[in-house]
């Protein structure tokens, strides 16, 4: 496999940024800050305008700021909540993050709902499709897959820094004991999410510094794929404190052991 080629190339805020290429309709400039607990990445497809929502939904544990415009219905009205807002902004600090080994290389990571590193003290950003609209009073799914592929060329990160997304897998139910979905040390750039889906996995990062990370996505068969393509970037800053590998010690104590996970294997 390849390895992609991220490199730092200017100095980025302090936090996660992730900017919506494309809403409904114009909204006003914002900024999101997203410090503690749980949200998600959002995503909504207009089947009549071929177009993008990407939003933030808020959990009863976020902690964040700058929640002032509601994104209201969904194009497709399936799926929506009152906890969803437009951002063209939203920051997420990362400021204390244990490191776990994976494959050979060492990350500092966020916490993933449902994992062994869970914590409402640190922000855990999910992902969630809610890729459906009403088809003669049925909701029907508009695509089979969301497909995600990780722009080496538009993103950035420190020197000979590694990205990876992965959470602890179920070896009782024919998963690796950890599924990765990202890792740029091995090529690994593409990942085909489900329609309707919600799942929170880790955020890991080699080095301490800005990451900005651009994700090129769009709707693959179903009702109306092939769709058009959109991004959304994600620009991180990764600021660990100290006792940081302590809390890492403890967890490869635990005797996780990480296995590739198999290109094109569903989460």
């Amino acid at each position: 496999m390849h390895k992609a080629i991220l490199r730092h190339t200017a100095a980025l805020p302090a936090v996660i940024s992730l900017g919506a290429a494309a809403l409904a309709a114009p909204v006003a400039a914002q900024s999101i800050a997203f410090s503690e607990g749980a949200a998600d990445i959002t995503f909504f497809y207009s089947s009549a305008n071929n177009s993008w929502d990407v939003v933030f939904r808020e959990k009863g544990n976020t902690v964040a700021t700058g929640l002032t415009t509601p994104y209201g219905t969904p194009p497709g009205g399936v799926g929506g909540s009152t906890g969803d807002h437009n951002f063209t902004e939203l920051n997420v600090l990362v400021s204390d993050a244990p490191a776990i080994s994976v494959n050979g290389i060492s990350y500092f990571v966020t916490p993933a709902a449902d994992t062994t590193y869970n914590t409402d003290t640190q922000p855990d950003l999910g992902f969630r499709t809610r890729l459906k609209e009403v088809d003669n009073g049925n909701e029907v799914d508009q695509f089979d897959n969301l497909r995600a592929t990780l722009n080496p060329t538009e993103s950035t990160m420190p020197t000979d820094a590694e990205f990876i997304l992965f959470r602890a897998g179920n070896p009782l139910e024919g998963e690796p004991e950890t599924i990765i979905l990202y890792e740029t040390n091995a090529g690994d750039l593409v990942h085909d999410w489900p329609a309707w889906g919600h799942t929170h996995w880790h955020w890991g990062f080699s080095e301490q510094g800005e990451y900005s990370l651009l994700f090129d996505f769009q709707g693959i068969g179903g009702l109306h794929g092939p769709s058009s393509t959109d991004s959304v970037r994600v620009n991180f800053s990764v600021i660990p404190e100290p006792g940081t590998f302590a809390a890492a010690f403890g967890l490869v104590a635990l005797g996780i052991v990480f296995f590739r996970r198999r290109r094109g294997q569903e989460s």
